[in-house]
């Protein structure tokens, strides 16, 4: 009897060894039972490919290389320190020298010449705008799946006519202003009000970047699990005119009993007035600084929209500015030389960052150059698309993304900057000086006669460079500002 119970009994320990070993659960080997290390470490990127991530690209406006705390600045922007440290702080991130180049060639991978978009900005009264047959970053994501795709800000690129508008050019949903330098408070420039939601006039009430935030905020929380999404928010600020709300302006020692600084700029006075003093501090950095918190505010309330939805991990983000910033309405770009407006390090050299947990390492920062013509087809490798059938001038710089180096890399390819100014390499030509910009950043040698043969090669390039991408057509200023900026039709 003894022996038969434990033969039986023998049977069901195996039984239900097999019962729980085919029952779904996985089981452990000796490896499975090993530390594992952190899967963004600098050393270890994802050894499995993620699902395509949503994506967020957000572009300030006018901020400075020294108006980043992570740079040392006196300005808190403790958010953007934060998914900078989190993420590839990019150290070598160029765009253009002003708004609407810059955004062209971010959306396009294309130099901003070829589209005849690489003089002035659009002004209020200028007619032409971002050509409707250039292929925008939006309408390739479209064919990933990303089925909403919203630009929630500044738009800058045309507004004479509706084929410039964010809806054709891509985008599913707009929110925000068509042109520049709009009151924070009253939302007008030239008198008219320049606040849309979509096609339509938008009476929405309160300080600009707040309502951008908002909005922002509401487009990631009715997102869909199904399907990734692209959010490009270019805010305008802390472009001018200089204007914030006192709970920021606090932060910087402000008195109200004091007056508030002198607006000198004729051009903030004819575009904002009667209004130019609603929201003015101080001083004008002190308003800047004013301004740059406020837009930190809303980023932190973005990054933690990502969290409370549980999508951070697999959201790929990109923060960077436009231009650098202009000394005489707030900003800094020090111990750069130059300013908006220049092609010199102060003007093209900006603070980005990029985080993707789920695809990139994290803490890290990379040296290699990374320009504003090739976030669109970066963005496009890590989604999967090889192939682009069109002409652009980037190039993607997944790879290195993957294994960031603080050690510039050697490389002998052009890059143009702008009509009168290149670079290869290390070496940089602008306004006729050659600066090694690898031992001096600060722009402060000129080696022109000391490197002739390397002075002479940049040179000879940028000529012929020029001539193959600028188009030197004039801008058309002959347009009229309709009620509430509506875009005619015809």
């Amino acid at each position: 009897m003894q022996n038969y119970l434990k033969k039986h009994l023998s049977l069901w320990v195996l039984f239900v060894i097999a019962f729980y070993a085919c029952d779904g659960k996985k089981t452990t080997s000796a490896s499975d039972n090993q530390p594992k290390a952190p899967v963004n470490s600098l050393t270890d990127t994802p050894s499995k490919t993620p699902q395509k991530p949503n994506i967020i690209i957000m572009l300030a406006d006018d901020l400075g290389w020294n108006d980043v705390g992570y740079h040392g600045s006196k300005i808190r922007t403790p958010h953007i320190d934060k998914l900078t440290k989190q993420g590839i702080e990019l150290d070598r991130f160029y765009a253009y020298f002003s708004c609407t180049p810059s955004r062209v060639g971010l959306l396009t991978g294309r130099y901003p010449g070829r589209t005849g978009l690489s003089g002035k900005v659009i002004v209020p009264n200028r007619k032409d705008g971002l050509p409707p047959e250039e292929i925008l970053l939006p309408e390739i994501l479209a064919e990933e799946g990303y089925t909403k795709r919203a630009c929630i800000g500044k738009w800058h690129l045309g507004h004479s006519n509706i084929k410039f508008h964010p809806l054709n050019q891509g985008f599913t949903y707009f929110y925000g202003h068509y042109g520049g330098q709009v009151n924070y408070f009253t939302h007008r420039r030239r008198q008219e009000l320049d606040w849309h939601r979509n096609y339509e006039t938008c009476y929405d009430k309160g300080y600009a970047t707040t309502l951008l935030t908002n909005e922002a905020v509401k487009f990631i929380n009715e997102s869909s699990d199904d399907a990734p999404f692209f959010l490009y928010l270019p805010f305008n600020a802390p472009h001018t005119p200089l204007q914030a709300e006192e709970k920021y302006l606090k932060l910087y020692g402000y008195d109200p009993n004091e007056p508030p600084f002198s607006e000198t700029d004729p051009s903030a006075k004819m575009d904002t007035m009667p209004d130019i003093k609603l929201g003015q501090g101080n001083t004008k950095r002190q308003t800047y600084s004013a301004m740059v918190t406020a837009m930190d505010a809303g980023i932190g309330q973005i990054l933690q929209a990502l969290e409370d939805k549980n999508i951070a991990d697999n959201t790929l983000i990109m923060f960077m500015s436009d231009n650098g910033a202009y000394p005489k309405s707030g900003g800094s770009n020090r111990p750069l030389r130059g300013h908006k407006g220049q092609p010199l390090e102060g003007g093209v050299r900006l603070p980005a960052c990029i985080r993707w947990n789920e695809g990139l390492p994290q803490n890290a920062k990379m040296e290699k150059f990374f320009t504003y013509v090739d976030v669109l087809p970066t963005i496009l490798d890590m989604v999967g698309r090889k192939d682009i059938a069109h002409q652009i001038d980037g190039k993607s710089v997944y790879a290195d993304l993957k294994t960031p180096s603080t050690k510039a890399k050697k490389s002998d390819e052009f890059e143009y900057i702008s009509k009168n100014s290149i670079r290869q390499g290390r070496w940089k030509l602008v306004n006729g000086e050659l600066f090694d910009i690898q031992i001096d950043p600060y722009e402060a040698t000129n080696l022109k006669k000391r490197k002739k043969q390397i002075y002479n090669r940049l040179k000879k390039q940028l000529k012929i460079a020029k001539a193959e991408i600028e188009t030197n057509k004039k801008a058309d200023l002959s347009f009229e500002i309709q009620k509430e900026w509506k875009m005619p039709s015809d």
